[in-house]
């Protein structure tokens, strides 16, 4: 099956996704990013921002790091390459912790440059998300653990 989606899952991988918008997010402000010093004002804003990032690039580090501990595949187009899986740690709390990790580094890269149209687009990446890549793992997901993995959807959320 070569479909749309499919061409597109292969360019459109979550980090090419996840740097698209981000570079939306540095264009669209770029006249106000080359003076750097709002960006360490000490505004409330700023310092939201830098906090919100900071826990963001945190979940999607140690969400990383429990696939590579258990030894299973963090690549989104292998997902029916599975053989673990994970329902603790930030996992626990979403099923795709990366992706909402991807998701905040996004919204505070938006709120830091100050551009609201970067706030506008952040659901947008959550949709491509979850088109591209959270709907077609879960297939594979479902295949894979069947009972277990329906299980652990009753209980845990897909974003948070």
């Amino acid at each position: 099956m070569n479909t749309l989606r499919d061409r597109l899952r292969i360019i459109l991988i979550p980090p090419v996704l996840l740097v698209a918008f981000l570079l939306v997010d540095v264009f669209i402000s770029w006249p106000a990013i080359v003076d750097a010093r709002h960006l360490l004002s000490g505004a409330p804003l700023s310092w939201l921002a830098m906090g919100m990032g900071t826990l963001s690039l945190s979940v999607v580090i140690a969400s990383l790091r429990q696939l590579v501990r258990q030894q299973t595949t963090f690549n989104a187009l292998q997902s029916d390459k599975t053989q673990t899986l994970i329902t603790d740690g930030c996992y626990a709390l979403s099923r795709n912790p990366v992706y909402l990790g991807f998701v905040g580094l996004q919204l505070s890269a938006a709120l830091l440059l100050s551009t609201l149209s970067g706030v506008l687009i952040t659901p947008l990446l959550m949709a491509l998300l979850t088109v591209l890549h959270i709907q077609v793992e879960e297939v594979q997901m479902q295949r894979i653990f069947g009972h277990e993995w329906a299980t652990y959807c009753n209980k845990t959320r897909r974003w948070l």
